[in-house]
């Protein structure tokens, strides 16, 4: 039988350079060929593509030319740099092949993905207030009903870009993490501050939202990342739960930004039992219905990374939803699951093959 071929795409060929390669290890047993590629690499004349082919011998990536795959793992991240700007067309141009089938569409911004949950009845009271920002008064006019707000960007992730503004009676202070790193600035005039978001607003566009209590009895920020995928058989499982803990004196939990991932199990011990029955009545409402409202809206999907914000008074928020989510919460966590989660998207490929052979047309799941 001849082996499909699984093209796993990113922005730069040495991203995620450990997980594509334990994707590929695996690959063989599934009858799949891997590759992996960046999107600006396909040559318009002749549609070949300079990549690297993973050869199950060696274990070795190796430098290659070949012919556009008819299966791809999508696992672009985009930001503000040129190598983003070149790549992001040619993946949307990808995408509307016939021939080719992405494991997943991906999602579009924050906003259009707020704005899909927020009419639906099921979800939309997990949503936080979110404005999209436009002018320097719109962050203002919230600061004079509310001491406090956050900014995300609303093409972010991993809690890159995010501002946590304060407004005192005197000052405006905003604090923002480099790295690891909690950075602060304060402005003594409102005119000074308006000019600092006059330059941010026009680097990206932002979304506003309350800054939630979301921090622990001792003082963490946290939050709990779900993480999805469809099984062998193209149904949604939940792989597992685990939360991201931040230090003292942050405002985020992101990994990226010095948080550390504890298990699930760990954290909801300070729970009692009436308190964790109803958070996972809840998660499980959510992770029920959110995926087949996204797919509906926005195409398939094969994974999800839900970003759920436990409050102090009991309340559950839905953060971030992430169609590219990372594994590095589960995999320090819990190394056990890490053939589970390496051989997810080679099974996952197999199953959209098998399909679009039986149906011999473009397949919807």
């Amino acid at each position: 039988m001849e082996r499909i071929t699984l093209g796993m795409m990113s922005v730069s060929i040495s991203h995620e350079h450990g997980y594509m390669t334990e994707i590929a290890k695996r690959s063989a047993t599934y009858g799949i060929n891997c590759v992996r590629f960046v999107p600006s690499s396909i040559d318009p004349t002749d549609l070949t593509i300079t990549g690297e082919i993973f050869n199950t011998q060696t274990q070795t990536w190796i430098s290659d030319t070949f012919s556009i795959p008819p299966f791809i793992y999508d696992r672009c991240f985009y930001n503000q740099n040129q190598a983003s700007k070149r790549c992001k067309p040619i993946v949307e141009w990808l995408k509307k092949n016939p021939d080719i089938i992405f494991l997943g569409y991906g999602l579009p911004d924050k906003w259009n993905v707020y704005s899909e949950i927020q009419k639906n009845n099921h979800l939309n009271s997990y949503l936080p207030d979110t404005e999209l920002i436009s002018t320097p008064m719109q962050i203002v006019k919230h600061l004079k009903n509310d001491s406090s707000c956050l900014l995300k960007p609303v093409t972010g992730s991993r809690g890159i870009g995010i501002v946590a503004i304060f407004q005192t009676q005197k000052e405006m202070t905003i604090s923002y993490h480099s790295g690891p790193d909690r950075k602060s600035k304060t402005f003594q005039s409102m005119k000074l501050f308006n000019n600092w978001c006059e330059r941010l607003l026009k680097q990206q566009t932002y979304l506003l939202q309350p800054l939630l209590p979301l921090i622990d009895s001792e003082g963490y920020p946290f939050d709990i990342r779900i993480l999805l995928q469809k099984d062998a058989g193209g149904k949604w499982s939940q792989v597992e739960k685990g939360v991201r803990k931040g230090y003292q004196g942050s405002f985020l939990s992101n990994l990226t930004t010095g948080g550390e991932p504890v298990t699930y199990e760990q954290w909801s011990q300070q729970l009692t039992p009436r308190q964790r029955f109803l958070l996972e009545d809840e998660l499980s409402t959510i992770t029920s219905h959110l995926p087949p409202l996204l797919e509906e809206r926005f195409g398939r999907l094969f994974e999800l990374g839900i970003d759920i914000g436990y409050a102090k008074d009991g309340s559950i928020w839905i953060l971030d939803v992430n169609s590219k989510p990372g594994r590095k919460t589960f995999i320090e966590t819990k190394p056990q699951l890490k053939q589970s989660l390496y051989s997810a998207p080679l099974a996952y490929c197999k199953y959209l093959s098998t399909k679009n052979n039986q149906k011999g047309a473009t397949i919807i799941d």
